[in-house]
């Protein structure tokens, strides 16, 4: 640790919070003493000579006020093997807590490794999307969590969240218990409308990225599909230049290889295989919407950046496949498990800075959710 370099002040009003660059490199602070951990033995300050704030190697660490070392890539593989988080917590010695705090830290991490890996991506391929039905803190708060996946790649470039009314056959104790809830927690009006919405957006932002003319997007038949695209002119002038297609097909038709769905239809079978609170009759589904976020980026990142295409024949990670640069990825992934990622020098989409800064309600629950303040600076 004594050869660590800092660089740049961490503090968010200092002029010398920016991005390390060899053309202005961080040279204004000094060694200002250490002090002793058990988790990590005597940790190095500084002292920033611009702005005269104090801070010490942990400050760029993924373990920045962590008290004990917990392997994150180890956390993770677990998560997306099916394991419960009392189940991850049991077999690595571990509370609860501490397993979401480690998930919550890595999935920021991943939100703002994907963030530098999309400013040069260049996709070259058409898209599918479709919603992913879920729920949280109960079944009376089904959720829909939208995705937009690339059709020959089958990378996720984006995804939201929006919890739901319940709906659907239910019984007269069902329906009383409804009523009661709804005057608890009302879920967001149009809520798969303005979702979709969203991604169209995120479609958008591919379009302007690729080298391709035109770009089609592939959903199934929902009439808020359609509202959501009806209410954006951007969207009928791109279709009139020949530059955006909406294509939709019945969700009804077989789910095989040759359904123009089956990019989105694929996810869907992994996410609920993979992430124990997404399984079908599971006893283990989430109880809060962040930290469901927090989980499905983490598991996203690695669904993109570190699973193969092909277990057989394309051992290429979906990312590359979908044409981004495998240094950048290797880079990338040298890094995410160590370094701590700020707030205040990654560009976020709107849906990223919500998972990151845990604004999205939970049902039933008053307030804002807990965010440490390190995870804002």
């Amino acid at each position: 640790m004594s050869a660590f370099i800092p660089p740049f002040c961490p503090w968010k009003g200092c002029s010398e919070h920016h991005l390390p660059s060899s053309k202005r490199p961080y040279q204004a602070y000094l060694p200002w003493g250490s002090y002793p951990t058990k988790a990590f033995g005597r940790v190095p300050r500084f002292r920033c000579s611009s702005c005269g704030r104090t801070f010490s190697v942990q400050s760029f660490s993924l373990d920045y006020y962590a008290k004990r070392v917990v392997d994150y890539q180890d956390v993770a593989r677990r998560l997306s093997s099916c394991e419960s988080l009392r189940a991850i917590g049991r077999n690595l010695g571990l509370s609860c807590d501490s397993v979401s705090n480690r998930i919550s830290r890595a999935s920021r991490q991943a939100i703002a490794a994907e963030s530098r890996l999309a400013s040069s991506r260049h996709p070259d391929e058409d898209l599918a999307a479709d919603g992913f039905e879920s729920f949280c803190v109960s079944q009376f708060f089904p959720n829909n969590i939208h995705l937009l996946v690339g059709q020959a790649s089958q990378f996720v470039y984006a995804s939201n969240h929006v919890t739901l009314r319940r709906k659907g056959r239910m019984t007269k104790a069902q329906k009383r218990r409804r009523s009661e809830l709804d005057e608890r927690f009302r879920p967001t009006p149009r809520g798969i409308e303005k979702g979709f919405s969203r991604i169209a957006t995120e479609a958008l932002r591919l379009l302007s990225d690729s080298s391709r003319e035109s770009l089609v997007l592939w959903t199934d038949e929902k009439l808020e599909y359609i509202r959501a695209l009806e209410g954006r002119p951007v969207f009928a002038a791109l279709e009139a230049a020949g530059r955006f297609r909406h294509r939709r097909v019945s969700s009804r038709a077989a789910r095989t290889r040759a359904n123009p769905l089956y990019p989105v239809n694929y996810f869907d079978r992994e996410l609920r295989k993979d992430l124990h609170e997404h399984v079908r009759e599971t006893v283990c589904f989430g109880r809060n919407v962040n930290q469901q976020n927090e989980r499905l980026v983490l598991y996203l990142f690695g669904h993109n950046y570190g699973k193969p295409f092909r277990i057989a024949g394309e051992l290429r990670s979906h990312a590359e496949v979908a044409g981004y640069d495998g240094a950048s990825i290797r880079a990338e992934l040298e890094l995410i498990w160590t370094r701590r990622a700020f707030l205040s020098l990654t560009d976020l989409t709107e849906d990223q800075r919500e998972v990151w800064l845990r604004l999205r309600r939970t049902p039933l629950k008053e307030g804002k959710q807990y965010l440490p303040k390190y995870a804002a600076a």
